[in-house]
């Protein structure tokens, strides 16, 4: 299947235009945050001595209140590359701040995305093949409870039972306290044993909507016209079932898989909060509280930024796996 031009420039340019909506949304919105950052660096440097609160305020371009001088220069350095310097975290860099709290982001979410993406389409596709049976109910149930709640609320419960009850799994932070002195396969162990139960949080707390999703899609599926005719044409049941049934059950969740992944430089920002994870999430949290433009902008910018790259992929990449997709 050829993909029409005129499809991709129209995708292409609605993505523009979106990351300049982001971009806009992007500057103004930390700056409607009370206080001064400059008034906040100077009180914790200098007991806010008024001048080293103007000297920093020339050094981070905040010497003119004009919101339009602000958003120009922003503009410039942006189409540079520079997301600017953290305030906070002086004189290192936006992107090397965000880059060294990635991974542990990407470790714990894409992980927890893909395992609950296959819980939710195994338990998903039992419960729509059994409809009604004690399976289908509890998974149902289940799944309207855990979607009910918030994700903080999971965690919470999971570091009462396991970290502070039973004492099997760290209540918090990326690696034990003696990681530096760790061998690389010790440092291997203490990552992912503190990872478990952030990644299990994340992944309980998104499992409920995969369930529901693709069980309705395929309890849909299984009674549409196509599937009586493929029935009438003698096709075993397991064929119908998972080479039609299945597969056209997929096509509208793969949408939502693909803006999950785009969601995962974003993070779950309360679960890092609750964990003291230093993720993106976490950093993110810290800045607002701190008032660092840069480093606000910086991270929702690649947070914006990542979902609409693979939104826009997702729209590139859907017409080839359902060719009833209009490209005109």
């Amino acid at each position: 299947m050829r993909i029409q031009p005129a499809y991709v420039a129209r995708r292409v340019a609605f993505a523009a235009a979106t990351l300049l909506a982001a971009i806009v949304m992007n500057f103004l919105l930390p700056r409607l945050i009370a206080g001064n950052p400059a008034e906040m660096i100077a009180s914790q440097t200098a007991l806010g001595s008024p001048e080293v609160a103007e000297a920093i305020k020339k050094q981070f371009g905040l010497e003119n209140d004009s919101l339009l001088y602000q958003f120009k220069q922003y503009l410039v350095q942006l189409a540079h590359g520079n997301l600017g310097i953290s305030y906070f975290n002086y004189p290192t860099p936006v992107s090397q701040v965000l880059l060294h709290a990635l991974p542990w982001t990407l470790g714990i979410v894409l992980i927890s995305t893909l395992l609950s993406y296959a819980a939710g389409w195994l338990v998903g596709i039992r419960g729509a093949l059994k409809p009604g049976t004690w399976f289908d109910n509890a998974a149902l149930a289940v799944s309207f409870f855990i979607n009910s709640v918030p994700y903080f609320w999971i965690g919470i419960l999971l570091i009462l039972l396991f970290g502070y009850k039973l004492d099997w799994f760290p209540m918090g932070q990326a690696f034990s306290v003696e990681y530096d002195s760790l061998s690389a396969a010790g440092k291997l162990r203490s990552i992912s044993y503190h990872a478990v139960l952030p990644i299990v949080s994340l992944a309980i707390a998104s499992l409920a909507s995969h369930i529901l999703v693709l069980r309705n899609n395929l309890s849909r599926a299984l009674t549409e016209d196509y599937m009586v005719l493929a029935r009438a044409k003698g096709l075993s049941s397991r064929r119908r079932t998972f080479q039609y049934g299945v597969r056209n059950a997929f096509l509208p969740s793969f949408t939502g898989f693909m803006l999950s992944l785009g969601h995962v430089v974003g993070g779950a920002i309360t679960m890092e909060i609750v964990f003291s994870y230093p993720g993106i999430g976490m950093l993110t949290y810290n800045a607002i509280l701190n008032h660092d433009y840069p480093l606000i902008q910086g991270a929702f910018l690649m947070i914006a930024a990542s979902i609409i790259a693979v939104n826009l992929l997702a729209d590139l990449i859907y017409p080839f796996i359902d060719p009833r997709v209009n490209l005109d």
